[in-house]
């Protein structure tokens, strides 16, 4: 018998510090920075006293400035991210703006101490990512911080998948298998990989036909520049939705309308340079790996809510080999990952009409009804609240 689990989809939380923000900030050195900054990567600064609603550096604060321009100074390789932190006493849009405004006063102060700003990035996440709760003072005080995060950017990996892409974007007939494996956390931070397969094949701008095969669901989405055809096999039932455009436009019904993600979506765009590589602030080239024999360029992107790891083919057909996004935002950093295999192009691909043909007599119905036929979880994974 199947056992029910319940997946918990809570956000990753930080419980509170035995020590308020004025002891973090009188204990201050600007040797424990450098020394967070080279084992850890980040430091969240305390002592920025800016007053209230403002972005104006506190005079009493500038010896922090220059502390930092100085640990810049000592490791000249270093790029560094500036993140302000807000409490929740006002509303998440102007505290996000303030926090913004806040790092790059900072930026500022640092580019005027004679740092070289394309050292430096700002981000202001607001009271998005707090450190302690909001319902006392001592906790508001936490969670006014600024958060210091080594970052490197890598010329050499963004070339590397803007090559990938630009190939995609060439190829006109674009087939493939993959094997998908998404992650999910149960309450009791049980990690568990729910496992698939299928295959791909696209003729741009505006027709794509998808697999998807699990224990519990065998789906297929067709789309022939006109119409997308959901069916889901296991449950012999279908529909169809007028969706006009190419498949850049499909892509974003599905995951934004219909809340049905084409496998590995990023990869298929014409433009999945851009795609991936919005809101990213770290970029690495951590040297070369092999999947399915291929040796592949292996590369990783940081954005706030996730890690992105690529695989990517070397030579001349410069294909994504592997795909893996993990989440920062949820405990325990569930992933999904995508590996391909069988890359196809041209002529190589096999024709197709991308046109349903029903030889099961399969049911055509609404698709709220289909949808819940096609659940990414199966029946006995229940979805836990969200806290």
């Amino acid at each position: 018998m199947a056992i029910t689990l319940t997946v918990g989809v809570s956000a990753l939380s930080i419980p509170a510090r035995a020590q308020t923000a004025d002891d973090l900030a009188k204990q201050y050195k600007i040797g424990a920075m450098e020394q967070a900054l080279k084992t850890k990567e980040r430091f969240d600064l305390y002592g920025l006293r800016f007053e209230s609603d403002q972005s104006t550096i506190p005079a009493g604060a500038k010896t922090l400035l220059d502390d930092i321009a100085t640990t810049l100074k000592n490791f000249p390789e270093w790029h560094l991210r500036i993140v302000g932190h807000t409490d929740a006493t006002s509303d998440p849009q102007p505290n996000e703006a303030l926090s913004l405004a806040r790092a790059n006063a900072i930026k500022a102060g640092l580019v005027e101490r004679g740092i070289d700003e394309q050292r430096l990035a700002t981000a202001g996440a607001g009271e998005n990512r707090p450190v302690a709760p909001n319902n006392t003072p001592e906790g508001r005080a936490l969670n006014r911080r600024v958060e210091l995060i080594r970052f490197t950017d890598s010329a050499e990996a963004k070339r590397l998948l803007k090559a990938m892409s630009d190939y995609q974007a060439a190829q006109k007939a674009i087939s493939f298998d993959y094997n998908a494996a998404l992650e999910v956390v149960t309450n009791d931070s049980q990690k568990l990989a729910l496992a698939s397969s299928g295959a791909v094949t696209l003729n741009r701008p505006d027709k794509i036909r998808a697999t998807r095969q699990g224990g519990f669901v065998e789906v297929e989405t067709l789309f022939d520049g006109k119409t997308l055809t959901l069916l889901g096999k296991n449950a012999n039932k279908y529909t169809q939705v007028e969706v006009p455009g190419t498949i850049e436009h499909l892509i974003d019904e599905l995951k934004n309308k219909y809340d049905r993600p084409l496998p590995a979506a990023d990869l298929l765009m014409s433009n999945s340079y851009d795609e991936l590589m919005q809101d990213v602030y770290d970029s690495k080239d951590l040297g070369s790996g092999v999947i399915n024999g291929a040796e592949c360029d292996f590369l990783a992107f940081r954005k706030d809510e996730v890690d992105l790891q690529i695989w990517i083919a070397q030579g001349e057909k410069p294909y994504p080999c592997k795909y893996v996004v993990t989440s920062r935002q949820v405990a325990d950093g569930p992933q999904y990952g995508v590996e391909i295999s069988n890359w196809k192009t041209g002529d190589e691909v096999a024709k197709d009409d991308f046109a349903l043909h029903n030889t099961s007599n399969a049911e055509k119905i609404d698709l709220k009804a289909l949808q819940d036929n096609m659940s990414e979880l199966p029946s006995n994974f229940t979805m836990g609240d969200k806290q």
